[in-house]
């Protein structure tokens, strides 16, 4: 008796683990991530200065347990800035990049500082030192290394802040001593420019709300953290659960006015992506980001209650292939085909197969032409730094089993380009590689005037006012035109000839890889389920 107890108990605790290993690691080797990081700016669009309002703590996390450091609930509206130079502008305070020593020290801030006292084990003894001392130039909190300690000062220079600590030591009796200026250090500031805290950005501390939190005028779920890559602006993150961070992108990918079945495909979809894209950005310090470079994320600000019931109905599924999750790429429009992977960029990828898709026919931009004078031409070529000289002529030499160039070639009076696959859609700036090149001119259209006589009408470069906004004209066949009276018929789009410009007649808009979201519309319409429109756009897959 007393050995099947244990071999039940043996049982039950490897049951325990293989759950908790399950919620790791639940498709294959594919790490399915309950928490995710979101660039918001990095790189070239860093901060120095940052602006944050709500009911804030400021603390750290170990795995997804928020442990609070500093409250700052009575400060609803603080700055996070680097720790640097700032100069008095107008009474507000920003990053002085000039001669230090030609501004005047009374009008800038530096980022010498001095420690006093020791290092202490908590809060309430730095705290209490601060609260119990008449330490001149504010004494404030700092948390570095794990250990908190109490700093005075904003100095230019370390003689400055040496003289503020002799004068701090002789007064307290307390050991004062110089902190040079540190590459990953930021300050946290109230509204009057006092400081309140100090922290070094290397240790991750994050700023939370209960509710959301207010970035330089936007809103977001989870919480905000800083990162200072060595000497540099900082980077700011936005870290929230994973489901939360769809509510932010769905709508941002596809209007939320859409059919269910449609933004269910979308939110599975992007699930999928975002999970298999989740180290894209790991060298600087986050996940995904918020730019067309992994998928457009609004935060709170972008969400619809249609998405977000779209991602709670589809909470955690994925598309899979092999039991592993795929790169769910996904486009506006197919024009009628979609396409292999390697016919794109360069990779074969399995579940990236062409299919014919009838479904995104007859929408948004399945065809669409746009005519370039040959000066237009060589201008865009010569933003690319291709330089031909005069263009004399454009062959598509080769294309693809579905229909998009592989090789196109520009001639010109100076040489010729070769262009291979999507850098013809880039360069060129239109808006698919499925296109046909001609010499030629701008549509016109044959219409109805009030006596029933027809005329004709030049469409080059007009556009009409739809529901969806201003929109530039295209093939405008079997349509009709309203003047603000009375609607007039156009019989017929036409292209007629003119010396020097070449007319591109093309179809679908996007890369054309994956789901076509404006073909996913129609297949909702005709009352196709989400699983029923991911599994015909990506090929061989399952939706668990």
């Amino acid at each position: 008796m007393c050995n099947r107890r244990k071999m039940m108990v043996i049982i039950l605790v490897f049951n325990l683990i293989l759950m908790n290993f399950s919620n790791l690691y639940t498709y294959g080797s594919d790490f399915t991530p309950e928490y995710i990081k979101v660039g918001l700016f990095f790189s070239n669009s860093q901060k120095s200065i940052l602006n944050l309002k709500g009911s804030m703590a400021l603390g750290t996390y170990n795995g997804n347990q928020f442990t609070e450091l500093l409250n700052l609930n009575q400060e609803n509206n603080v700055f996070v800035r680097k720790d640097a130079f700032y100069i008095n502008v107008n009474g507000s305070y920003v990053e002085f990049t000039g001669d230090i020593n030609s501004s005047g020290n009374n009008n800038v801030m530096g980022p010498f500082h001095v420690q006093v006292a020791n290092n202490f084990n908590n809060r309430e003894q730095a705290l209490e030192l601060i609260n119990s001392s008449s330490i001149s130039d504010n004494p404030y909190l700092v948390y570095e290394d794990g250990s908190w300690k109490v700093f005075a000062g904003l100095y230019t220079n370390a003689e400055l802040a040496q003289n503020a600590a002799n004068a701090i030591q002789l007064s307290s009796g307390l050991n004062a001593t110089v902190v040079s200026p540190s590459p990953t250090r930021v300050q946290v500031l109230n509204s009057s420019d006092k400081v309140l805290f100090m922290y070094d950005s290397k240790q991750e501390l994050h700023f939370k709300t209960n509710s959301t939190i207010n970035v330089d005028g936007k809103n977001y779920r989870g919480s905000i953290t800083v990162k200072r890559q060595s000497s540099s602006d900082m980077t700011v993150i936005n870290y929230l659960s994973l489901e939360e961070y769809l509510y932010g992108v769905v709508p941002r990918e596809m209007p939320a006015s859409w059919p269910r079945e449609a933004l269910k495909a979308q939110a599975v979809a992007a699930r999928s992506f975002a999970i298999k894209s989740y180290n894209k950005y790991s060298h600087l310090g986050f996940n995904v980001c918020n730019t067309v470079n992994s998928q457009v994320y609004a935060g709170c600000d972008g969400e619809h209650p249609n998405s977000n019931s779209a991602v709670d109905e589809t909470r955690g599924e994925v598309i899979t292939h092999n039991g592993k999750i795929i790169d769910a790429f996904f486009h506006s429009n197919s024009g009628g085909q979609t396409e292999n992977s390697e016919n794109i960029w360069s990779a074969v990828v399995p579940y990236i197969r062409g299919v014919k898709d009838d479904y995104s026919l007859d929408t948004p931009n399945s065809t669409w032409n746009v005519i370039y004078s040959r000066e237009k031409i060589q201008s865009l070529l010569e933003k690319n730094n291709i330089f031909v000289g005069e263009v004399i002529e454009i062959v598509v030499t080769s294309r693809s089993n579905n229909g998009r160039i592989l090789t196109l070639e520009v001639i010109g009076t100076n040489g010729k380009e070769v262009m291979q696959k999507q850098r013809s859609r880039t360069v060129l700036d239109l808006k698919s590689s499925w296109f046909e090149v001609s010499s030629g001119s701008a549509p016109s259209a044959t219409v109805v005037r009030n006596d029933s006589s027809q005329a004709p009408a030049s469409l080059n470069e007009k556009h009409v006012i739809t529901s969806s906004g201003i929109t530039k004209l295209n093939i405008l066949d079997n349509t009709r035109v309203y003047n603000g009276q009375q609607y007039k018929e156009v019989l017929s789009t036409t292209i007629t000839a003119s010396n020097g410009d070449f007319v591109f007649n093309g179809r679908g808009f996007g890369h054309g890889l994956g789901m076509s979201q404006h073909g996913a519309k129609k297949m909702a319409e005709l009352n196709k389920t989400y699983d029923e429109i991911l599994t015909h756009y990506y090929t061989g897959v399952k939706v668990e």
